[in-house]
């Protein structure tokens, strides 16, 4: 990987994690614990998230293999995902917000249950979904040596130190974004992803179709 390829990838996956609307699902749904079970469920869904994308990077070729898929078919269709997510980013005004149905089920779930809401929603589909998985195994199957595997896992420590710091900090930056630096922030990182994702699918294709590269 060069210094071009690692800032890519570094980019886009953070653009992808959105750490402004993780924090905010996060502040909703542990806001109603204490300060202490607070700080558990931020190293829980971080840990989770650093399993989560070093699976990702270590097995992305055995996966590949297994189903029987390329290179190629993997950044094609991850180019369409990351579109459509990218998309919904800079249109969707509501996305960052829970629905209705999401803040009742949140208040009425008791304590002894905060281990599973720091895996399922925070940490998946929260931060880490479709487009932060297929982005992982693309980049771990195109750069696929010990070293870059390492720069990879070294990255996504680094994303999930950064999340478990804005799980920390979820509550006080809720407060001071507001609705309106919430979503100016969320357009941006959709147009980031949105730009990432024609890269992909333009690979793709040229892998799929190299008669159409030349």
């Amino acid at each position: 990987m060069t210094l071009q390829d690692v800032i890519l990838f570094s980019t886009s996956l953070l653009a992808i994690v959105n750490p402004v609307a993780s924090a905010v699902l996060f502040a909703a749904l542990a806001g109603k614990f204490t300060p202490a079970i607070q700080h558990r469920m931020s190293n829980q869904s971080a840990f989770a998230i650093l399993t989560i994308l070093l699976v990702c990077a270590w097995l992305g070729n055995s996966i590949l293999g297994l189903m029987g898929l390329t290179t190629p078919m993997l950044q094609a269709a991850g180019g369409l995902i990351l579109l459509n997510y990218g998309m919904k980013m800079v249109t969707v005004v509501e996305d960052v917000k829970l629905t209705k149905d999401e803040k009742d089920s949140a208040q009425e779930v008791s304590e002894e249950h905060w281990k599973a809401l720091a895996v399922v929603p925070i940490a998946i589909p929260g931060s880490v979904g479709a487009g932060t998985i297929t982005t992982v195994i693309i980049q771990a199957s195109t750069f696929d040596s010990m070293r870059d595997l390492m720069i990879i896992s070294g990255i996504s420590l680094g994303i999930a130190v950064l999340m478990w710091i804005t799980f920390r900090s979820a509550g006080p930056i809720a407060r001071r974004l507001g609705p309106i630096g919430m979503n100016i922030i969320t357009r941006v990182m959709g147009i980031l992803v949105t730009a990432t994702a024609f890269g992909l699918l333009g690979r793709g294709i040229a892998g799929l179709l190299p008669g159409l590269a030349k």
